[in-house]
């Protein structure tokens, strides 16, 4: 037998529950959905947003093996603390032997000007010497010149005075020699007259006597010629004395072009002070060469204690002791968690109504029930296509139309540390 349902006065029929059910949530679907659209309408949201900081790798900048690694994942840093050390052994011998090269160098520069300082004196001193030379060569040149000169007028003017003195003598024996005919005639003439017994005997004496004179003076005027043609000849003689003259000029000549030889030699000489210098240009140049190479293995060898850039911690350990590393190899990963921001990945449909330095809050998956505000810091200049590796036209013609995404850069608040570069969060931008 069925047994019917019984109301009592404290009973509540079901269809009031179920209604008043129904009017609950449909107030509580109306109260969220208008507290949704109130918050698209204030805020730009975004759950491709993700935590970011500088992670610094720390490479090896010259190849070695691992001697000492001194830290571990999650150790705490400071700026300048050693990290890793590699082997120094063939970099600090590689330093010796630059070392060795720039005082090996130093001494060959150092012997290079000593020999270029006496070269410079020698040459100089011989340069001088030949200058010397020539001067001298050129004025006993013009010496010999002069004497010759002198030599060649002095005897043509004696040749010319014992010429007129000839042609005078002779002019006299002429002279002579006419008064003595003269004189001869007459005492013949006298001796013809006496011997008549026209005139007396004194006066034929008269007449002989001036005949005898005028022979003497013949006489005299013809010793007289002879002693002028002497003198004629030795004045003509005195010629080869000319001609000694002149042959000293040419050895005066000679003497001169051999100076004025020795001169260019002494000159060309400087070709050596040149090349010295040129020389000595190397040698700088390769000291200079040395220092860098120097310079190289001092820092190569310094390069083999790594340091830590910044005050940080120790992500992630990628080598071991013992391990022989290249160049580039990272070997541990530092960063400072207090360096950290975040960057949302938001539409370009409403990247307009974000604006630099509007407020964010931020919510972490990691951490729930911990709300972290943030500020905005920088928009992206670029939609995150343009640097993607593969590009985003299709040449085929078929296009799809995509909405892209641009950066925004947030700073965001932790004190306590408590956000890791990587976590995945959701943002809400205050929108303009």
């Amino acid at each position: 037998m069925e047994q019917k349902e019984e109301y009592g006065p404290n009973r509540v029929p079901k269809k009031t529950i179920f209604l008043l059910l129904l009017i609950i949530s449909v107030g509580a679907a109306f109260y969220f959905g208008l507290q949704w659209m109130l918050f698209r309408w204030h805020y730009v949201s975004t759950d491709d947003a993700q935590v970011k900081g500088n992670l610094v790798s720390i490479s090896a900048k010259v190849p070695g093996k691992i001697a000492k690694r001194l830290v571990e994942e999650g150790d705490s840093v400071q700026p300048g603390q050693v990290l890793v050390e590699l082997e120094k052994e063939d970099y600090a011998a590689a330093r010796a032997r630059a070392r060795a090269n720039l005082e090996m160098a130093k001494q060959e520069l150092a012997k290079a000007l000593t020999q270029l300082s006496l070269t410079k004196e020698r040459v100089f001193q011989g340069i001088g010497v030949a200058r010397a030379s020539f001067r001298e060569a050129g004025e006993g040149l013009k010496f010999a010149e002069d004497d010759a000169l002198l030599q060649a007028d002095r005897v043509n003017k004696e040749i010319d005075r014992a010429r007129a003195y000839w042609q005078a003598a002779r002019a006299r024996v002429q002279e002579a020699k006419a008064t003595m005919n003269n004189a001869q005639k007459e005492f013949a003439r006298m001796q013809e007259l006496f011997l008549h017994k026209y005139i007396a005997e004194n006066a034929r004496d008269a007449a002989e006597t001036a005949w005898q004179v005028a022979e003497t003076k013949h006489q005299a005027a013809l010793e007289n010629e002879k002693e002028a043609l002497s003198y004629l000849a030795l004045a003509e003689a005195n010629q080869r004395s000319v001609t000694l003259k002149q042959s000293q000029i040419r050895i005066a000549e000679q003497i001169l072009s051999r100076a004025q030889l020795n001169l260019a030699l002494a000159e060309e000489e400087k070709k050596q002070i040149a090349l010295q210098e040129k020389n000595i240009e190397l040698l700088r140049a390769k000291i200079k060469e040395a220092e860098a190479a120097l310079k190289l293995a001092e820092i190569s060898l310094k390069e083999t204690t790594l340091t830590s850039p910044m005050a940080g911690v120790i992500s992630r350990r990628l080598a071991d002791q013992g391990q022989v590393v290249q160049p580039g190899q990272p070997l541990l990963v530092v960063n400072d968690p207090k360096d950290k921001w975040v960057v949302a990945n938001v539409e370009e449909t409403k990247v307009r109504r974000v604006r630099k330095g509007a407020k964010v809050k931020i919510e972490v998956d990691a951490f729930p029930d911990q709300p972290f505000d943030g500020r905005v810091e920088f928009i992206g200049a670029a939609a995150l296509s343009e640097f993607a590796l593969l590009p985003a036209e299709n040449p085929s013609g078929n296009f799809i139309k995509i909405t892209h995404r641009l950066p925004v850069r947030i700073f965001v608040h932790d004190q306590k540390n408590l956000l890791k570069p990587g976590m995945m969060v959701v943002v809400a931008i205050e929108a303009k």
